[in-house]
Order: C-alpha cells, then sequence, then structure tokens
C-alpha cells in the first residue's frame, strides 16, 4: 500500500507516520511497544488520520514509559539510562555511538518542534487521553533519523521504506531551504 506524498510544511516530518517503520535494523520493534499499541488500540478507536496520529503518539509515550528514557517532566530524556540501554542491546560500538548520537540529536529536536502549531494542536488532542506530545516527537525523529542513515546493509530495501526514505528525504530538503 504506497503512502501518498505528504505536504511539506514546518511539520512534513510528521506527516510520514514513520514510527511504525521499522526499516533499519537498528531499530526494531520491541514487546512492550507491541503491548501499547494493543492497549491504546482499545483506547482510541480512530477513523481519521489526526485520531490515528493521536494514537501513535500515545502508544509512543506508553512505550517510553516503560523504559528508564523519560525525564520526569515528559519533556527530556535520560541519556544515560539511553545510552545503558544500547549499551546492553547493540553489540557493535559504531552502531551503538549512532543510535546514541540519534538520541541526542532528537531530544534537542523534539524540543524544538513543541511550539510549532501542529504540535499544539496535536498535545491538545492528546491532552484529553493524559499523553503529551514529547515521547511521539522523539520516536518519529528517531525512526526518521533511521530511515535516512541507516547503514546500507542494514536498511530494508523493501518499497514502502525505499519510498518513506524519499519522501523524507523531500522533506529534509524544503526544512533546509525555508530556513
Amino acid at each position: 500500500m504506497a503512502k501518498s506524498v505528504p505536504d511539506l510544511d514546518e511539520d512534513c516530518e510528521l506527516n510520514s507516520d514513520t514510527m511504525h517503520d521499522f526499516c533499519c535494523d537498528l531499530h526494531d520493534e520491541t514487546p512492550h511497544f507491541s503491548d501499547c499499541q494493543m492497549e491504546w488500540h482499545e483506547k482510541i478507536h480512530y477513523t481519521t488520520e489526526q485520531e490515528e496520529q493521536t494514537y501513535m503518539f500515545c502508544t509512543a509515550e506508553c512505550t517510553f514509559n516503560g523504559t528508564d528514557f523519560l525525564g520526569s517532566n515528559r519533556q527530556s530524556l535520560d541519556l544515560a539510562a539511553v545510552r545503558e540501554h544500547l549499551e546492553s542491546e547493540l553489540a557493535n560500538d559504531e552502531d551503538e555511538a549512532l543510535m546514541y548520537r540519534t538520541y541526542i540529536q532528537c531530544d534537542k529536536h523534539a524540543l524544538s518542534l513543541l511550539p510549532h502549531k501542529g504540535v499544539k494542536s496535536l498535545a491538545k488532542r492528546m491532552a484529553r487521553f493524559g499523553c503529551h506530545p514529547y515521547a511521539g516527537l522523539v520516536m518519529e525523529c528517531v525512526a526518521n533519523e533511521m530511515i535516512l542513515n541507516c547503514p546500507a546493509k542494514r536498511f530494508h530495501q523493501t518499497p514502502q521504506c525505499v519510498e518513506t526514505r524519499n519522501q523524507l528525504r523531500q522533506c529534509q530538503q524544503y526544512l533546509k531551504y525555508r530556513s
């Protein structure tokens, strides 16, 4: 099933719905993520793209809540916990370094997106369910970065992953030239 090309705007990177696309072997779906998907599917019966986005972002926060990654303010990462997790999960130092740099970058990037109009609108929708968008912004960013920067031998060359990578590249070009 092909995705339509998202509109290019300040939030185009959030319009690709990549957080559930595991296109890189370095960034895999965890059992806890699957549990959160089922839990939130019971709570949010989505029929619109906005409702689906709310579902995905609440699922992301649920997933992060099952780790020690999320700070108590729900708007920061405990980078020491992230590093410890990556050290225990990844055998290759290069992979670990790439993922850790990605989490540092995505922590900052998520905070920069919070004031965006689209993210504020998402936050209002999520608040009804007791969720905050930060964890979803981080998870979406990590997924995007893994799609864009996955080592070639680890990238899944499926039509969906290739198409998503192309869409993300278009979005990045748009954001680069817009600023």
